[in-house]
Order: C-alpha cells, then sequence, then structure tokens
C-alpha cells in the first residue's frame, strides 16, 4: 500500500536549541512568474531570470542576519517553492550560510527549482548531504525531474548540513506534462529536539500540493502526525511548527483552506499535540513589487484556537485575516489567522510567539507576532517595504494610489490633459509621502459615509472617497499652487488671491451631507477653507442648496472671524470644477474660472 515514510531527525546532539518564548523568522515572498521558469519540464530557472533570484537569496538572508525583529539571531528563514534556482542556487545559498557571520544553530529551508536527474544526483553526493533511501538518485529514473525542499541546519559547531525532500504529490500544472514526469517522494522529515527550557520541539515541510495530497488515505500531514504520536507513546508530543512552502496562485482556496480543519482535529493522533503549533504559509509573490495583487502572495501563520492569542484589530504589517483577506472564505474564523498584508515581492521579518509561553489572563495578552517588518526585494525606497512595519493606513494608500488614473484616462480630448497629467503626479507624490496618522484622517474626512472604521475595513466607499481627493487636487493644482499634507486639519493648502484657504474634498450621498460631515469634523476652522463636494450622482452644486453660507463672506481676502464659524467656508460641487478643467484651454483660465464660480455662489 502507498504510504509516506517519516524520518525523525535529532538535532539535540548538533546543538540546535531554540528559546521557549519566541524565535526570529524571516519569510522571502519572491515573484516567480510563469515566463522566468522553463515552458516545458523540467521547470527551471531560465538563465534570463537567475540574476534576480540570486538577488533575492542576497537580500532575504541579509534580512536575516540583520535580526530586525528584536531576537538575538533569526532561527528559521524561509524560500518558497521554486525560488532557489538550481544548484547555482544552492551553492549561493551555501557560501553565505557557511561565512563566521552566520549564526550557528539556524535553520533555512528552501524550495528548488525543477532539477533533471544528472543534477539531482550531483547534489546528493555533496558531502554533508541526507536524504532517505526511499528518495534517493538510484529511485529517480533518466526522464523524471525532482522538485524539492531543502532543510540547511548550521548545528553548534559551525558544520553545515543540509536534508534533501522531493515533493510527494504535483499539482496540476506538474501533472498535466508533455514529456518528463515529476518524481514522486516517498519520504519527509521531521526534525526534533529541545527547546532551552527542555521542552521538545519538532517541526517538518511540506511543498504546496503535499498539504492537501491523499497518499494511502491520509494526507501527507496526517503521515506526519501519525509518526509524533507513534513516537509519543503513551505520552504526548508537540508539533512545534509546520512549514508548507508554495508557489500557490491561490493561496485562500476553500480546498486548502479546509485542511485547517483537519490538522487541529486534536481527536485524530491524540497524542500529537498541535494546541502550540504554527502552521507557517509561504508562498511566492502576486507581482514584482509591493502592492496590490489578487493572486498569489497571502504568506500567512496560522495557530489553534486553544493557543490564546488575541486577534489583531489593525495592527501594522498584518491583519486577522478574514473574509476579506481570505478571497471571501470565514474557513479560518475558528483559527488565529495571522495575514501579511504584502502580497507583492517583498521579506516578511518578525519574531514568532510560542502560545505554551503566555501567561494566562490579560497580562499575558499576545499577537501570534511581533515586531512585524517588511523588507524590500529592490533598491527602489517603497514605503510598503521600508525595513520597518507598515502600517495599514499606509498599505491600502499606496496600493489605491498604484491603480487610480488621472483624469487624462476618462477625459481624452480635454485639451489640458498634459497639465492634469502633470498636476497628478505632484498629487500621487504628495499624498505618498503622508504619516499613516494623516492618512486615516485624510480619508475618514473625504468619506461622508465613514463610520470610523479602520483601514482593514475600508472599502470601495473609501476608494472612492481617495479618488475624489485627488482628482480634486489635480484640477485645482494646474491654476494654483498646493501644499498637500502640511495641514493636519485639510487635504491640502492652496493659495488664491494671495490667501491661503484649506481645501477639502468629500464625497458622499449629497452636498448638503458632505456639507453637514465637513462641519462634525471640523468644527472650527483655523481659516478660510474651500470644500469641494461630490454627491452621489456627480450633480452640479448651487447656492440654494447651501444656503448656510454667508454672502458676505465668500470675499477671499477677507478676515476670517473665530465668532462667525460659518464665516470661513468656501463651497463648489466637484461637477463645477470638473466643468471648470473641460472648458479650460490654459492652465491661468483654471484659476481664473475657479474664481469666477466662487464669486458667482455667492451672489
Amino acid at each position: 500500500m502507498a504510504r509516506v515514510h517519516v524520518e525523525t531527525v535529532d538535532l539535540s546532539s548538533r546543538g540546535v536549541s531554540f528559546p521557549a518564548d519566541r524565535v526570529g523568522m524571516v519569510i522571502a515572498q519572491p515573484y516567480v512568474p510563469d515566463e522566468s521558469l522553463t515552458p516545458t519540464e523540467p521547470y527551471q530557472c531560465t538563465e534570463q531570470a537567475k540574476a534576480q533570484r540570486l538577488t533575492v537569496l542576497s537580500k532575504t538572508l541579509e534580512a536575516a542576519r540583520q535580526a530586525r525583529h528584536g531576537e538575538d539571531k533569526t532561527h528559521f528563514t524561509i524560500f518558497p517553492e521554486y525560488s532557489i534556482p538550481g544548484l547555482d542556487g544552492i551553492a549561493f545559498v551555501e557560501q553565505l550560510l557557511n561565512a563566521t557571520e552566520w549564526p550557528v544553530g539556524t535553520v533555512v529551508i528552501g524550495g528548488i527549482d525543477a532539477l533533471n536527474h544528472t543534477q539531482y544526483s550531483e547534489l546528493l553526493r555533496s558531502e554533508m548531504t541526507h536524504v532517505s533511501a526511499w528518495n534517493g538518485a538510484d529511485q529517480v529514473t533518466a526522464d523524471q525531474w525532482v522538485n524539492c525542499a531543502i532543510t540547511w541546519i548550521k548545528g553548534d559547531d559551525g558544520k553545515l548540513e543540509r536534508w534533501i525532500q522531493p515533493k510527494v504529490h504535483p499539482a496540476w500544472e506538474e501533472m498535466n506534462i508533455s514529456h518528463q514526469q515529476m518524481f514522486q517522494g516517498r519520504s519527509i522529515y521531521l526534525f526534533k529536539g529541545l527547546l532551552n527550557n527542555r521542552v521538545p520541539y519538532r517541526f517538518g515541510t511540506v511543498i504546496c500540493f503535499d498539504w492537501i495530497a491523499t497518499v494511502g488515505a491520509k494526507k501527507t500531514y496526517q503521515w506526519l502526525l501519525a509518526e509524533v504520536d507513534r513516537e509519543a507513546g503513551q505520552y504526548q508530543l508537540p508539533l512545534s511548527w509546520l512549514f508548507i512552502i508554495q508557489r500557490n496562485p491561490q493561496p485562500s482556496h476553500r480546498t486548502f483552506l479546509s485542511q485547517v480543519d483537519s490538522f487541529f482535529n486534536q481527536t485524530e493522533y491524540s497524542n500529537a499535540l498541535r494546541s502550540g503549533t504554527s502552521l507557517v504559509f509561504c508562498n511566492t509573490a502576486g507581482k514584482a513589487t509591493p502592492g496590490h495583487a489578487a493572486n498569489f502572495g497571502g504568506s500567512s501563520l496560522v495557530s489553534s484556537h486553544q493557543s490564546g492569542f488575541i486577534k489583531p484589530n489593525c495592527a501594522p504589517t498584518f491583519s486577522g485575516g478574514g473574509p476579506r483577506f481570505r478571497d471571501g472564505s470565514d474557513l479560518l474564523a475558528n483559527y488565529k489567522d495571522t495575514f501579511f498584508r504584502e502580497r507583492g515581492a517583498c521579506i516578511h521579518s518578525f519574531a514568532q510567539i510560542n502560545p505554551s509561553s503566555l501567561i494566562a489572563g490579560p497580562a499575558g495578552r499576545s499577537f501570534a507576532i511581533e515586531n512585524a517588518h517588511v523588507f524590500p526585494l529592490t533598491d527602489t525606497p517603497e514605503p510598503r517595504a521600508p525595513r520597518a512595519a507598515v502600517p495599514a493606513s499606509v498599505k491600502w494608500l499606496h496600493d489605491e494610489l498604484d491603480e487610480l488614473p488621472s483624469l487624462s484616462k476618462q477625459h481624452p480630448t480635454a485639451q489640458l490633459n498634459q497639465q492634469a497629467d502633470e498636476s497628478h503626479t505632484r498629487s500621487v507624490d504628495a499624498l505618498r509621502t503622508l504619516p499613516s496618522q494623516t492618512v486615516t484622517r485624510a480619508v475618514e474626512l473625504a468619506t461622508e459615509e465613514s463610520k470610523k472604521q479602520n483601514p482593514d475595513e475600508w472599502n470601495r466607499t473609501q476608494a472612492d472617497a481617495l479618488k475624489h481627493v485627488v482628482h480634486t487636487l489635480d484640477i485645482v493644482g494646474i491654476g494654483f499652487t498646493l501644499a498637500t499634507g502640511g495641514a493636519n486639519t485639510a487635504h491640502a493648502a492652496v493659495s488664491i488671491n494671495n490667501t491661503t484657504i484649506d481645501l477639502l474634498a468629500i464625497r458622499g450621498n449629497s452636498h448638503e451631507s458632505c456639507i453637514k460631515h465637513s462641519k462634525q469634523f471640523l468644527p472650527h476652522p483655523r481659516r478660510q477653507m474651500l470644500l469641494v463636494s461630490r454627491d452621489s450622482e456627480n450633480m452640479h452644486w448651487r447656492r440654494r442648496f447651501g444656503s448656510f453660507l454667508e454672502t458676505e463672506s465668500r470675499v477671499l481676502d477677507r478676515e476670517h472671524k473665530i465668532t462667525e464659524p460659518e464665516g470661513g467656508f468656501l463651497h463648489l460641487g466637484y461637477r463645477n470644477l470638473l466643468d471648470v478643467f473641460l472648458q479650460s484651454t490654459s492652465p491661468s483660465g483654471i484659476g481664473e474660472a475657479i474664481n469666477t464660480e466662487l464669486v458667482a455662489k455667492s451672489l
């Protein structure tokens, strides 16, 4: 009968121990598109993509060595499936791991791109290499290739060893082949040792489809749990970490997430304790740079509902998962899901907390991870990968700005489209510099329907409000000088007729509701304010809709009086402002037309 053999490796003799309370962890999330791999089997990194893949290895290992997560070293460094380019990539990693700067007592796990029979045989002949007899080179035929994981462990004596584990079951793309078949591994490794408090630990790795594959009536991870259960005998032994390395376009697919419930079912293999297990899902990126991605990404940690961790409200860098991040799925509602928001290419660095170390009660409240930082994989400055934590509002803002078009895309016949594009670039660049608190306030101010939601709850309503802000800034910025982000209370400051005016852009159900929102949000303005409102139908605003505005208060150079809180307000409808843009033929004409609109509304 088909089965998966589990071979246990005792790391105690190698002096590999981990802290009992937390470990430092770094996960690479590289972009591995189809075009970076050869089009036919074996699927290997192309020569054109190899330099970029080696850069990923270098930058990830450097981030791991820096240990910005706050622990004394990075205990686990993880590379997803297909991210290490063959024998050249392996040699590159080992050169860095063998250096004296790389700390002892550490583990590096990575997915190698496909190796042909000759390459696999060469890999296994190298010194300090371990492979199960079930997965030996003699088990692989000449027309087969191997997708495998490699686990490097640097012992306390400084010696570097490696364990090779071929993938057990091919994914559909690896099964639907034309030339060569993927070798199906028959054995996986289980590593064990003692934490620094003498409590046992165990960890293992499965490769993508192996997480859901059935071999001999058991899932691959169930063979692992069965071995832990067998070793425990009449006692109990914990499985501390299970790493799932992937190149998975749908990491939140129902089939994939449904296995979490089965894994944590303690009634099966009851002596293999999972209340303290961290499932570490490591996936490749959905795009080459940080930003929004519909597929791939989704690197995460999932813990048992018994783990004692609390769900974050809106923590920097990571969320508490849920349908918004899990493609509408609530299959992990009963578990503690730590989901990294960044799905583009990056490196995740964090301290992973051992749930067994938590103190019962309020004093022991903790997230599953701490000091979660995002590192870049390029040298280009990127606020979503600043080598530090990334607030949710900053991540959301930059993702939205990436996809927000200039007015020239919507109105290609407008005569000032070149100026609109230039102004749009200035507006977007200025908004990208805003700190997280200012971003949150700016979005709440722009959204009349806002209910003080945290950025992880923002949706199309907030996105449309941001679009309104940007396009308002774009048009006003053609005719006047703007200072974005300098004012605490407004979206920008604009100089009109030598008077500095705070500019607000609010989108809501009606112009009246936008006016009301502005007064509630900013009840005591410090200086004159120009409100540009947009209702749900993008209708013009006329003065009769807003009779609270006093006629005499519309003189732009009139000193604002604190005793007249409404005396500093000016108002334009966005449709009125858009008409100004569409009908103007010069930047100066924009300014003159806005002045004319403001004067007309005061008559």
